[in-house]
């Protein structure tokens, strides 16, 4: 623990107390002097449903000409105060009628709605940004811009047609049941080994059994695909070789057609896709358990990210939890798979918490608001911004941040970046989720961590996070200085 600790550096954000340092360096990991900028409230603020404030300007503040000079504007963690997502809500002739995600829309004196960008405002702009647009770049170009990748279809599995029945469900469901119940009864069994028992024999045979595991989950579909990929992180649970086979769940899950994908944007928005968006990528950029997502790119030119939920993802968690809540209670009551040992109930509620908070996108997008207002004040954490006019319960479209992902180390080392800084980082900013805030990114896998260019953490997939009472929180903060200073007598005090 003090090798751990002597090869990191923390910037006191965990408390306001200053931890002691060894020797006389005061930080093993430069960091180079900056500016930070501090959101102060006035009473004249009021807050939004994403915890930004939302100020009313006068208009000469915001019409400046080019040689006047230009409003200042203060940014924290990637937004201007007194904005909601980068909006500002003007007053112009006593009238107001204010949008978010970067544009305001102004009535004078009488005459129709005119929609413009807040930044084109600011900087006293004649042209209207609607038909500036951000310089394209391909893949090649800029290592950063994510290169599409054919993706496997979901056509070919049965949970994905239309005309799929809750029976032939069940029966799809219990049939792998009993089929997992067998192979692991003759993988256990010494005397189903026609050559003679041997241990090496034994994890051939559990590779072979986890393999097929691995395809059957991916053959039923989005349900067991995320409790597949939550089972890989449960080694207490699950012998190795299941969960070295579950965890490559995470790079082969089949994406839906782009007609599904329209189709249900314009369900949900009520519009079509063009009136939506300038730009819509077919092809998806990624293919997640629950959903995917298309890069796009919104009227004022902003490029997006959209992310859209399966379709039928609801019923088919309704009659997959139905069944699974018997899977559980039968575990629960068998010896061989722990029985009274293992919570498989408790387990089973958990899931079913998590898979239903999961699909609403309502929910993800006010977490991610959430996790940025409490890294608001920390420059190298990234949360990407939610367009709300654009987001429904299904479909959720954020602004569109690149990066590398944080296991790809042959990139990273390419470009530059510091192991040890990127390491640094990612605990500090765990032990602030942790320690100080209480409220934490609960699945941390490397689809859901990036790299920035200036090296900032970029954080995504906010659909599953987890809370910390204070109560809770205090003591794991007493325990972590007393484990810091090598106190036995404080980290024995500290669970009393």
């Amino acid at each position: 623990m003090a090798m751990m600790m002597a090869d990191l550096s923390f910037s006191a954000s965990i408390s306001n107390a200053k931890l002691p340092r060894y020797g006389n360096d005061s930080s093993l990991v430069k960091r180079s002097s900056m500016f930070r900028a501090e959101a102060r409230s006035t009473e004249s603020e009021k807050y939004t449903t994403n915890g930004r404030s939302r100020k009313m300007v006068p208009t000469t503040e915001l019409m400046r000409s080019k040689g006047g000079g230009r409003a200042r504007t203060d940014t924290v963690n990637g937004s201007l105060n007194g904005a909601v997502n980068g909006s500002t809500k003007a007053v112009i002739n006593g009238s107001t009628n204010g949008v978010v995600n970067g544009s305001t829309r102004a009535v004078i004196n009488g005459s129709p709605k005119v929609v413009v960008t807040g930044t084109s405002l600011v900087n006293g702009s004649n042209m209207s940004s609607l038909v500036k647009t951000q310089k394209q770049m391909s893949a090649r170009d800029d290592p950063f811009e994510e290169e599409l990748k054919v993706l496997p279809s979901d056509e070919g599995f049965s949970w994905a047609k239309a005309n799929y029945n809750s029976v032939q469900r069940s029966i799809d469901i219990w049939s792998f049941v009993l089929s997992l119940r067998i192979r692991i009864l003759f993988d256990n069994a010494k005397w189903a080994y026609p050559g003679g028992f041997s241990e090496e024999n034994q994890k051939i045979r559990r590779r072979n059994t986890a393999s097929w595991l691995r395809e059957q989950v991916l053959q039923l579909g989005p349900t067991f695909i995320k409790l597949g990929q939550l089972s890989s992180t449960r080694s207490d649970l699950f012998p190795k070789e299941f969960v070295d086979e579950l965890a490559k769940l995470q790079d082969r899950v089949p994406a839906f057609s782009p007609e599904k994908a329209k189709a249900f944007i314009e369900k949900e928005m009520g519009c079509s896709v063009d009136v939506a968006f300038k730009e819509f990528e077919d092809r998806p950029i990624a293919a997640a358990s629950l959903g995917q997502v298309h890069r796009a790119v919104l009227h004022n030119g902003e490029r997006v990210a959209v992310k859209v939920q399966r379709p039928g993802l609801r019923k088919l968690f309704d009659i997959d939890l139905r069944n699974l809540k018997l899977v559980a209670e039968y575990f629960q009551r068998s010896e061989k798979f722990g029985g009274p040992s293992r919570d498989w109930i408790g387990i089973y509620d958990e899931c079913s918490k998590i898979l239903y908070e999961e699909i609403d996108y309502i929910n993800e997008g006010k977490n991610a608001d959430r996790f940025r207002r409490d890294f608001r004040n920390i420059k190298w954490v990234r949360v990407p911004l939610i367009m709300w006019d654009y987001t429904t319960e299904k479909v959720l479209t954020l602004e569109y941040a690149p990066g590398i992902k944080i296991n790809n180390l042959a990139v990273l080392d390419s470009r530059g970046y510091s192991r040890s800084l990127i390491a640094s980082r990612s605990i500090e900013s765990y032990l602030i989720q942790i320690l100080k805030t209480g409220f934490f990114h609960a699945d941390p896998h490397p689809g859901n961590l990036a790299i920035d260019k200036d090296g900032s953490l970029i954080y995504y997939d906010f659909g599953m996070m987890g809370e910390i009472k204070s109560f809770t929180r205090d003591r794991l903060l007493s325990l972590f200085y007393a484990v810091y200073e090598k106190d036995a007598n404080k980290g024995y005090k500290s669970f009393n």
